[in-house]
């Protein structure tokens, strides 16, 4: 398994959903780091995919890191968009979702070279739309899972839309 836990903090366990997510996103994309993050009072479980590719059309490099911050209540409650390790030009002129701002309530953390990207599962962010698409099941692989976020993040980000 190529999938690395982050061992900075000796309390932080992963619970069996988390594991067999994880194992279903090994499958799409084999360079994940796991670990937690403390944000003001809040715990989030910290998903990293490394060297995600990037559109050569709307990139200047080849690939980014991509960051999920899973919320304590995660799954019945989905992070809110995800982070790249890139700040590219063309934000705010082209891909309205790249603003180099958190929004609705995503921890801002662009002092720590991570960049919010504004990407759902459609019905916008307004949180009774997106908590209505979220549609997390009892056996992950029936429902919306890590998978499910990271590929529509891929698409997304990609996307010259």
């Amino acid at each position: 398994m190529t999938i690395a836990i982050s061992n900075n903090n000796s309390t932080f366990r992963l619970n069996s959903r988390l594991h067999v997510e994880l194992q279903l996103l090994e499958k799409v994309t084999p360079h994940i780091v796991v670990g937690q993050k403390t944000i003001g009072e809040v715990k989030y479980t910290a998903i990293l995919i490394e060297r995600i590719p990037l559109s050569s059309r709307k990139f200047k490099v080849t690939n980014s890191n991509m960051l999920f911050l899973l919320p304590p209540d995660y799954p019945r409650i989905p992070p809110i968009g995800c982070y790249l390790n890139y700040p590219w030009q063309t934000a705010g002129q082209g891909d309205r979702h790249f603003t180099l701002q958190s929004h609705y309530g995503a921890p801002f953390l662009s002092e720590s070279g991570w960049y919010w990207y504004c990407v759902g599962l459609g019905g916008g962010f307004s949180r009774e739309k997106w908590l209505n698409a979220w549609r997390p099941a009892k056996y992950p692989e029936k429902g919306h899972n890590l998978v499910t976020l990271f590929l529509t993040a891929r698409h997304a980000i990609n996307s010259e839309e």
